[in-house]
C-alpha cells in the first residue's frame, strides 16, 4: 500500500475544519502573546496525539542576518475610527476584523480633518489632518508623522467591498520614537465614500482611536514535530503567523501539517507505514521565525536534504480564483525532492477522465513555476538547501478580513499535507530523469535571448550534478565587470536592509522595487548563485536571468548589489 492510500482512510472533515477554526481564533501577528499562545496550541495538540514535539522560543529582540533584525514585540485591544462630519458613519473598527488596526500601529486617540493622498508624493501635504491613502509602506506612514498628520487610514483599491486590507509596520527597535500616530484600516468601498466627498468640496471630519503596546519581550515559538532518526533530515513547514479569523494564509498550510502529522503518527502506530528518515514537521513565524530557526538548528550540528513548504494551499479555487503552484527552487538546486513532490501532487488531486481516452485529468487548477521569493522557502533555498513550496495563487480575498473559512477546501487542504509527507517518504521511488526532462522543455520553452541561452548553461550543469543524461547547447557564461563575493549567507531582506542602512534607504528602496518587481526574487538568487564561490557581475547576472526567464537590466542589477552591499551581504571588488 502506497502512502498516499495509507493516509487517505484517516482524513476528517469535521477534524480539519475544527482544527482551522481554533487556530484561526488567535490574532498571529508576529511579536504579539496571541502568536505565542497560537504556537502552544499547535504544540499542545501534537502533545495530545502522542507525538514528539519540540519548541523554540527564540527572541525578537535577538539578530538573524542577513534576514531578521531585531524587532519590537507588540499587542492591540482595541481600534476604531468613525467620520462625524459630513455624516455620521463607522469607518474602521476592530471588532468587525482584527485586520482593522494595522499591525504594530502605536496607540492614540485622534479627531481631525480627513485629507486624501492617492500616492506617497501628496502625503506631505496633508499636515495636521488624518491622512486617507491607499499608497501604505512604513515610508508613508513616517512621512505622515513627519508633515504632522494626526492619524493614517489605509485601504487597498482592490480589495473586495466591505474587507478590511492585512497591513503592517513592522518598526525595529530604534525606529519605536518614530511611531507616534495611530494607524487604521478601512474597506474600499468606505474609502471611495470618503473620497466622493471630498471631491465634492465637503470636508469630512474623523475620529478615532487605537489601544495597543508595545512588548520588551516577545518570542518566534518554533514549533517542531518529529518522526525518524539519523542524519540529513527532510522540513515540512508551514508558518501559522498572520492576522486572526483569516484562514487560507496561513491556517490552510499549518492545518494541513497537523492533520498530516496526526494521520502519520496513526499510521505508524497501526503497523501500515513506518519513518525510515529524520522528518520534521515545522510551525514557524514567516521569515522571521524560520530564519532564528534554521541558524539554530544548523549550528547544533544537523544537516538537512530539503524542504517541502506550504503556504496558502486550502484555497475553493471557484471562489478564490486561485491556481495550485507548485514553485520549484532555483534550477541549480533541482532535486529528486521537487519530482517527488510533483508527482504525488498530481496524485492526490482530485481526478477525471477525459472524453475518450484513459487519462485522467486534475480537476483544480495545476501549474509548476520556476523559484520566486515570497514565503519561508526563501530562508531554506538561501542555505542553499532545496526547498519546494505549495501556494494557492492569486486569491483575490488575500491578506484582506475576508479571507474567512468558507473560501477554504477541507479536502484540500488534507490531500496537499499527505502529499507532502508521501514525497518525502517515497522520494526513492521518484522518477527524477523524466521530471528533469519535462522542467527542461518547459523552461527553455518560456524563454529566448541571453534568459534562454543561461537555462541551457544551468541545466547543462545540474544534470551533469544530479547524473542525469540531457542533451544541452553547450554555452560558455560570459564574463566581465567586477568581481562579487558572498559576505553573509542566508535570506535578505528588505528589513534587514533598511535595518543596517538606516531610514534614509527606505526612498531607494521604494525606487527599485517600482521600477523592478522582481527585485526579492534577484536577491534571493544572488545569494543562491554565489554560494558556488565569488563571480564577475556578468557571470552573475547572466546566471540570475535564467533563473529568472528575464534579462535584468545592468543597472538595475547594479543597484541591487549596492543595496546587497549596504547590509554587507555581498562585497566587490575590481
Amino acid at each position: 500500500m502506497g502512502v498516499l492510500s495509507a493516509l487517505a482512510q484517516y482524513f476528517s472533515r469535521r477534524e480539519v475544519e475544527l482544527l482551522i477554526e481554533e487556530l484561526s481564533s488567535y490574532h498571529r501577528i508576529q511579536g504579539s502573546p496571541h502568536l505565542e499562545e497560537a504556537g502552544r496550541y499547535i504544540r499542545d495538540r501534537l502533545s495530545e496525539w502522542g507525538i514528539e514535539v519540540e519548541v523554540y522560543d527564540l527572541p525578537y529582540s535577538s539578530e538573524a542576518p542577513p534576514t531578521s533584525p531585531p524587532i519590537v514585540g507588540w499587542f492591540v485591544e482595541d481600534g476604531y475610527a468613525e467620520i462625524v462630519k459630513p455624516k455620521r458613519r463607522t469607518v474602521s473598527s476592530l471588532r468587525e476584523a482584527w485586520t482593522a488596526v494595522v499591525a504594530h500601529s502605536p496607540p492614540g486617540e485622534f479627531e481631525g480633518r480627513v485629507c486624501y493622498a492617492p500616492t506617497y508624493n501628496h502625503v506631505q501635504s496633508c499636515a495636521d489632518s488624518v491622512v486617507l491613502t491607499p499608497d501604505w509602506g512604513l515610508g508613508t506612514y513616517l512621512r505622515a508623522v513627519e508633515s504632522g498628520a494626526r492619524a493614517v487610514l489605509v485601504f487597498r483599491r482592490n480589495a473586495p467591498v466591505g474587507a478590511y486590507p492585512y497591513f503592517g509596520l513592522f518598526p525595529l527597535i530604534p525606529e519605536l520614537k518614530y511611531m507616534r500616530v495611530p494607524a487604521l484600516t478601512v474597506p474600499r468601498d468606505v474609502a471611495e465614500e470618503i473620497v466622493g466627498y471630498l471631491e465634492k468640496g465637503e470636508e469630512v471630519v474623523a475620529k478615532g482611536f487605537v489601544r495597543s503596546g508595545y512588548r520588551d519581550t516577545a518570542y518566534a515559538r518554533v514549533v517542531e514535530a518529529r518522526f525518524g532518526g539519523g542524519d540529513g533530515e527532510f522540513h515540512l513547514v508551514a508558518h501559522y503567523c498572520h492576522p486572526g479569523a483569516t484562514v487560507n494564509d496561513n491556517v490552510s498550510g499549518s492545518v494541513a501539517l497537523l492533520v498530516a502529522a496526526k494521520a502519520l503518527n496513526v499510521a505508524i502506530r497501526d503497523g501500515k507505514l513506518k519513518v525510515d528518515v529524520p522528518l520534521r514537521f515545522v510551525w514557524v513565524p514567516e521569515h522571521h521565525g524560520t530564519a532564528r530557526y534554521l541558524r539554530k538548528v544548523l549550528e547544533e550540528g544537523r544537516s538537512i536534504r530539503g524542504a517541502i513548504n506550504l503556504d496558502m494551499v486550502g484555497e475553493k479555487q471557484c471562489k478564490t480564483g486561485s491556481t495550485l503552484n507548485l514553485v520549484r527552487p532555483p534550477i541549480v538546486l533541482l532535486s529528486r525532492l521537487e519530482a517527488s513532490l510533483y508527482a504525488k501532487t498530481l496524485e492526490a488531486l482530485p481526478k477525471a477522465g477525459t472524453f475518450s481516452s484513459p487519462v485522467e485529468v486534475p480537476l483544480v487548477r495545476f501549474n509548476v513555476i520556476n523559484y520566486e521569493s515570497g514565503s519561508d522557502h526563501d530562508v531554506y533555498v538561501a542555505m542553499g538547501i532545496p526547498a519546494v513550496t505549495l501556494n494557492q495563487w492569486p486569491d483575490k480575498y488575500y491578506h484582506t478580513s475576508a479571507d474567512t473559512i468558507d473560501k477554504v477546501s477541507l479536502r484540500m487542504v488534507y490531500s496537499l499535507g499527505v502529499a507532502a509527507v508521501a514525497s518525502v517518504l517515497e522520494l526513492e521511488s521518484a522518477r527524477l530523469e523524466p521530471y528533469l526532462h519535462l522542467v527542461y522543455g518547459i523552461d527553455t520553452l518560456r524563454a529566448s535571448g541571453e534568459p534562454l541561452n543561461a537555462r541551457y548553461y544551468l541545466y547543462g550543469k545540474v544534470s551533469k550534478l544530479l547524473g542525469v543524461e540531457l542533451s544541452v547547447p553547450r554555452v560558455e557564461p560570459p564574463e566581465g565587470g567586477e568581481m562579487v563575493r558572498l559576505s553573509a549567507k542566508g535570506y535578505l531582506t528588505s528589513l534587514y536592509i533598511r535595518y543596517r542602512a538606516g531610514l534614509e534607504v527606505l526612498e531607494r528602496l521604494r525606487r527599485v522595487q517600482d521600477k523592478f518587481r522582481y527585485f526579492s526574487t534577484v536577491l534571493t538568487l544572488v545569494g543562491t548563485h554565489l554560494l558556488e564561490g565569488p563571480k564577475s557581475s556578468e557571470r552573475l547576472r547572466f546566471e540570475v536571468s535564467g533563473e529568472l526567464g528575464y534579462e535584468v537590466p545592468r543597472d538595475i542589477f547594479s543597484e541591487i548589489l549596492d543595496l546587497a552591499e549596504v547590509a554587507n551581504y555581498v562585497s566587490r571588488w575590481a
